[in-house]
């Protein structure tokens, strides 16, 4: 059997079509936005990139990668100092505002308020203090203490008696009584006053009298 010459090339370019179509299907392609091709619209699907929190990258493949995870934004009318509860009980807590200098200390004893003994209270009576802090010329206290609103609680005196070991302090209040009948909102004040003493404190622990 004879074929003519256009035959023999309509053969031979059929064949060729077929290896050709063989060797490409063979071949997976690649899906659109994979990480072979480099497309895809979402973050993190291009070349080399990995979405989500720095997932597991695949060998060899230089990620450039952040764990960091921003803090929540803070509510500045929610930021600062707050005193939950009232009286001894009460407790004083601070948040962090936006802007703040973390290597500020912040002295939740800024804001007592510096109060003088004023005698002839009525019903007087001992008052435990808070703490008492030790100031710079070593040779007096400032004692800081949780007190209501005057006339109705007024600081009385103060006593004060101590030896080799320790030093004891005693808050007297009361109320006065030339304010007439009055009424007082209830409402929790940290206080403080300042206590002379007649020997410096050296090393005596100080202690709350009326404890």
């Amino acid at each position: 059997m004879t074929m003519s010459t256009r035959s023999r090339l309509s053969l031979l370019l059929a064949i060729a079509a077929l290896l050709v179509a063989g060797i490409t299907g063979g071949s997976p392609l690649a899906a659109a936005g994979s990480r072979e091709d480099g497309g895809g619209s979402e973050p993190g699907s291009g070349p080399g990139q990995v979405a989500g929190a720095c997932a597991a990258p695949e060998p060899d493949v230089d990620v450039d990668c952040d764990d960091t995870v921003a803090a929540p934004p803070v509510d500045p009318g929610t930021c600062g100092e707050h005193i939950i509860g009232t009286g001894p009980d009460a407790s004083v807590s601070y948040t962090p505002c936006p802007g703040d200098d973390d290597s500020v200390v912040h002295d939740v004893d800024d804001g007592a308020q510096l109060v003088e003994p004023t005698p002839g209270m009525a019903d007087v009576r001992p008052h435990i203090f808070d703490h008492a802090v030790v100031n710079d010329d070593g040779s007096s206290l400032t004692i800081f203490f949780w007190g209501g609103v005057e006339p109705c609680y007024v600081l009385d005196h103060v006593d004060v008696d101590g030896d080799a070991d320790s030093i004891t302090v005693t808050l007297f209040e009361g109320h006065d009584a030339s304010g007439g009948d009055v009424a007082c909102i209830e409402i929790a004040l940290l206080k403080k006053v300042v206590v002379k003493l007649d020997t410096p404190v050296g090393d005596r622990r100080i202690v709350d009298g009326a404890a």
